[in-house]
């Protein structure tokens, strides 16, 4: 290997060492394990207050994007079916949790494809599945004229053998010709280099691999996350303000006596007893705070205020309602919610696009044609059922058909229609039956 190319290979190993250092502040973060603010001296105690706003705010997040989240393939049925057999056996709501929540914290999502199988001596069949992938644990390596075409994903990770020694595995999935080939490889501390142990071809012109950015890293590849660094501290400026402040209530939120013109020893001062000084010149005196932290509380709410309006999630949609009086108007609503509304919807653009992408090759590894189908999100707003049923009846009477109004509600327009006979039905066996009880003559 020439000198150019050890130094191409040198900064690469270097920008992943970034990134990954990266990663690990942002968990770090997330789960409030960073480095405390004030330093604790041995056998004193520890003032630190740690607030974590950030674990709430991306959870919030990621909630109002990825809760309730479903695809419709409505003009190819068993498309459906497939898609949720395949995607119930994934465990959806963690799958698609988790790499709602790896996307957040890393700024990229990836998610792998596992192939059904079939059954075999000692194991049962078993349908495709899809996996959530440690982001910290991929690498990829893409075209430099077109970023958009990444031509190896290689997944690391530390393992254990079958005897509890430490080994490390390593996947590659590369492109060759129009197929991909899957090579596994492992790594012991007594070896050197990499040992191959299997290598199998895909036969798809797709990788098993779908990855997205979180948030939008214009000619990047690599996405933006919810805990960049100017976050992270923001958070921690939040936490040493806070913890600066029990410090000073431990040492000084009790008045401390001082007296002068006399010995302590002279002094007696029993609960019980009256506080008598030994002489006219004695004085004896508190020792008060002369603020009430007026100032560090402010700070203190600056801050929070802060970080909710960089991360876009309003404090009313965390449950802080104290600063609003009365009830809230459906324009106030939207109003209060625009900025999560603008990250969820720039979250939806590129997690949507990897979705229907893994749903669109589920469906060709499965003998089945790619059904084009379409992304129904969640409501971000909390709902008004009175309000959102008046405005119904007020769009059915402009013309608004009845199957647009109950898809508008949250409900299956087939499905109610169904019921609904059944009910019409019943009610008529119902009268019937009513009908042949009485007695002749029509009287009861």
């Amino acid at each position: 290997m020439g000198i150019f190319e050890q130094a191409i290979m040198d900064q690469v190993a270097a920008d992943e060492q970034q990134r990954l250092r990266r990663f690990q502040a942002a968990w770090r973060a997330y789960y409030g394990q960073d480095v405390k603010p004030l330093k604790v001296k041995p056998g004193k105690p520890d003032d630190n207050v740690p607030i974590n706003l950030l674990r709430l705010l991306v959870n919030r997040s990621t909630s109002a994007l990825i809760r309730g989240a479903r695809w419709d393939y409505e003009a190819n049925e068993n498309a459906q079916i497939y898609l949720d057999t395949v995607w119930n056996a994934s465990r959806r709501a963690r799958t698609l949790r988790w790499l709602g929540l790896n996307g957040a914290v890393c700024g990229h999502t990836f998610a792998k494809i596992v192939p059904a199988r079939a059954a075999a001596d000692g194991l049962t069949a078993r349908p495709a599945r899809v996996l959530a992938l440690d982001p910290a644990t991929v690498s990829m390596a893409w075209d430099a004229d077109d970023i958009d075409e990444v031509y190896r994903y290689r997944i690391q990770w530390n393992a254990t053998d079958m005897a509890g020694r430490p080994i490390i595995k390593r996947q590659t999935i590369e492109r060759e010709g129009r197929g991909w080939t899957i090579t596994d490889a492992e790594s012991r501390p007594d070896q050197a280099g990499w040992t191959q142990t299997s290598q199998v071809d895909w036969p798809w012109d797709f990788s098993p691999i779908v990855d997205a950015q979180n948030l939008p890293a214009p000619n990047e590849v690599w996405g933006n996350s919810d805990l960049e660094a100017d976050i992270i501290a923001l958070q921690n400026a939040l936490n040493f303000t806070v913890s600066n402040v029990q410090r000073i209530i431990r040492y000084h939120a009790h008045p401390k006596t001082w007296g002068s013109g006399f010995n302590a020893s002279e002094l007696r001062a029993a609960v019980d007893e009256m506080i008598v000084l030994p002489n006219a010149q004695a004085q004896l005196h508190n020792l008060e705070m002369q603020s009430d932290l007026d100032s560090s509380l402010a700070l203190y709410d600056r801050l929070r205020q802060a970080l909710h309006a960089l991360l876009q999630v309003p404090e009313v949609a965390t449950g802080k309602l104290d600063t609003i009086a009365g009830a809230i108007s459906g324009v106030a609503l939207q109003i209060l919610y625009q900025p999560l509304m603008e990250r969820v919807e720039d979250k939806r653009e590129t997690y949507g696009e990897m979705l229907l992408e893994l749903n669109r090759r589920l469906l060709i590894m499965a003998g089945m044609a790619p059904a084009p189908g379409q992304m129904i999100w969640p409501e971000v707003i909390p709902r008004d059922p009175m309000a959102e049923r008046q405005a119904a009846l007020l769009d059915q009477q402009l013309g608004v058909s009845q199957d647009t109004l109950l898809q508008q509600l949250g409900y299956e327009p087939d499905n109610e229609r169904a019921k609904s006979q059944v009910d019409a039905i019943d009610a008529a066996d119902r009268l019937l039956t009513a009908m042949d009880r009485r007695p002749l003559g029509g009287t009861a």
